[in-house]
């Protein structure tokens, strides 16, 4: 949703389960004193531990089903989705648990490096005995099908995620019987190891027909049966489960397991138990106060579990192709009576009160340069009469608590959706429709069982207003430039030319206090614009069996199955 990351009435939150808040730096006391909580100060060493090889199976739970498995796709980039693919399709840097190392693919590549710039140029090895499962080399073909399907020239009807980059790559040429990969940039470029992530077989897609072909429908709809990764898909029983086996044809270290099932739980409220009755013994939801309090008392089970802050955010996302939502003032209205520390307070806010509101969109709280905006544009302060007024100076009225338009016309009732089953962001949902009933605007909530079809509007789904979880990342200027520039696969609807400009400046910043800069400036714009409603960030919470190591939260889109080919039964066992 990573997109990616997507995830989960006032007066029963309390009995819905509520989102946790408050870890590492913002730690509930009492959850620091629990018997089974893993800690430690190095996120990415956490549960480390010498484990059998060969050996042993484990069963994860997710909590969405998987309609596309194409995770380059606005629809197919579900948090669920890349977790279980991270295994199959090869990335060339990783992200680590601490959300700011990024580390090469050791595996997969034996040197990344920038050889020049003016423009910015790297140049790629990768391993000589890299293939895919059928024997295929991994090469220069894979990495210039990446590039044509997501530069948005090669294929304009490739319905990508986002460009990642890949608009900016002048050209690609190979050499070393194309194990040697050149990529020239069409400027300099500062975050360029973005680039060439969650690869696919270009001899595949050859197959299956042209770009947009094999893109858009041979790599969505088809199970993969091939990987470029430690293991392989050998069973998928449709919104059931997906099980995979280690690849025959990896070409790096052994996975420790012998299997790894991940089973599809669509209602978090079973998950739990799921857990408890050894059902599976990996999850990874989001946290509830319910779901914690269940973790905890699982102990005696030998039932572990890590907290740790999330660069994920719960947001509103609103529909600009909407009549009513593409009005600026409608959307500013909305945001200066919602009253976000009331929101926290009823939600996240239970267990730690000290969380505070999410101002920002492009840099989180715990990143560097975070500048607070939502309070400085007068948004989230619970101000209904200025709101309306707002809207009053515009043209509207309120008539018999409806809102009517300029022209007359009574407003259009809006969609307002979450994810079925998240008793959290039904209470948020609740809170917001309660706000949009004080200006004259009915909110219809209802549930949707697939958010990336949601978000993408495709089929049955779409929303008006939805609330989705988004990861950011520690390349602020590529995060950005995926999700607020004009015409990238998150933001269909949204467009502001200085946006643009400065993500775009920030792209081929020479120094990150010049980067931090820009992109605050471009944030305030879209804040602004009210395109979304930041409200929090969110925490996570992974939970599993005491018995398997090296299993760990990260909280980047790649998720805790970055490293899934350690996880393994302790020796000790």
């Amino acid at each position: 949703m990573n997109h990616q990351k997507t995830g989960r009435a006032v007066a029963v939150v309390a009995a819905l389960g509520l989102m946790l808040s408050g870890c590492q730096g913002g730690t509930n006391k009492a959850a620091e004193s629990d018997g089974n909580r893993v800690t430690g100060k190095n996120l990415n060493t956490i549960n480390s531990a010498a484990v059998k090889s060969g050996t042993g199976e484990v069963t994860m739970a997710i909590g969405k089903t998987i309609p596309n498995w194409n995770t380059l796709t606005i629809a197919g980039d579900v948090s669920e989705t890349v977790w279980v693919t991270s295994a199959l399709y090869p990335s060339v840097f990783n992200t680590e648990p601490d959300a700011k190392t990024i580390k090469l693919n050791k595996d997969l590549i034996k040197s990344a490096k920038v050889i020049k710039q003016d423009p910015t140029t790297i140049r790629y090895q990768i391993q000589k005995d890299a293939v895919w499962s059928d024997g295929v080399p991994i090469n220069a073909d894979d990495f210039i099908y990446q590039w044509k399907v997501l530069n948005k020239k090669d294929c304009p009807n490739c319905q990508i995620r986002d460009a990642g980059g890949f608009d900016k790559v002048a050209k690609i040429e190979s050499t070393d019987n194309k194990k040697t990969v050149t990529v020239t940039m069409k400027e300099n470029y500062s975050e360029w190891q973005q680039l060439f992530q969650r690869l696919l077989p270009a001899h595949i897609a050859k197959k299956a027909g042209s770009l947009a072909q094999s893109f858009n429908e041979y790599f969505v709809k088809n199970t993969p049966k091939f990987s470029g990764g430690p293991f392989i898909i050998s069973d998928a029983v449709k919104n059931q489960s997906v099980t995979l086996t280690p690849n025959p044809k990896w070409y790096g270290k052994k996975p420790n397991l012998k299997k790894v099932t991940f089973r599809m739980i669509t209602d978090a409220q079973q998950v739990p138990t799921a857990l408890r009755n050894d059902e599976v013994q990996v999850i990874y939801p989001q946290p509830q106060v319910d779901l914690l309090q269940s973790v905890k008392e699982m102990q005696g089970q030998g039932i572990k579990y890590q907290m740790n802050k999330s660069l994920v955010f719960e947001t509103f996302t609103l529909n600009l192709s909407n009549s009513l939502l593409k009005n600026r003032v409608v959307r500013r209205a909305l945001y200066t009576a919602l009253d976000t520390k009331q929101m926290v307070a009823k939600t996240a806010g239970q267990l730690d009160p000290s969380l505070k509101p999410l101002q920002s969109l492009m840099i989180l709280a715990n990143q560097d340069g975070y500048e607070p905006k939502a309070g400085k544009l007068g948004f989230g302060e619970g101000a209904v009469k200025r709101a309306t007024s707002m809207l009053k100076d515009a043209g509207y009225k309120i008539v018999d608590g409806k809102l009517m338009e300029p022209n007359g016309s009574k407003a259009p009732a809006l969609r307002l959706v979450y994810t079925a089953g998240n008793p959290t962001r039904q209470a948020e949902c609740e809170i917001l429709a309660a706000v949009g009933k004080k200006l004259g605007l009915k909110l219809n909530i209802e549930t949707t069982d697939s958010l990336g079809d949601t978000i993408a509007e495709n089929g049955k789904y779409g929303y008006d207003i939805v609330v989705a979880g988004y990861t950011g990342a520690p390349f602020y200027a590529s995060n950005a430039s995926k999700r607020w520039t004009t015409g990238t696969g998150y933001n269909e609807h949204y467009s502001n030319s200085k946006v643009d400009k400065l993500v775009n400046q920030a792209l081929q910043a020479k120094s990150r206090d010049e980067a931090i800069k820009l992109i605050n400036e471009a944030d305030q714009q879209v804040m602004s614009d009210v395109y979304m409603i930041p409200l929090y960030q969110m925490p996570s919470l992974i939970a599993y069996a005491g018995k398997y190591g090296n299993i760990r939260d990260n909280p980047s889109i790649t998720g805790p199955t970055y490293n899934i080919q350690d996880w393994g039964i302790r020796k000790d066992q």
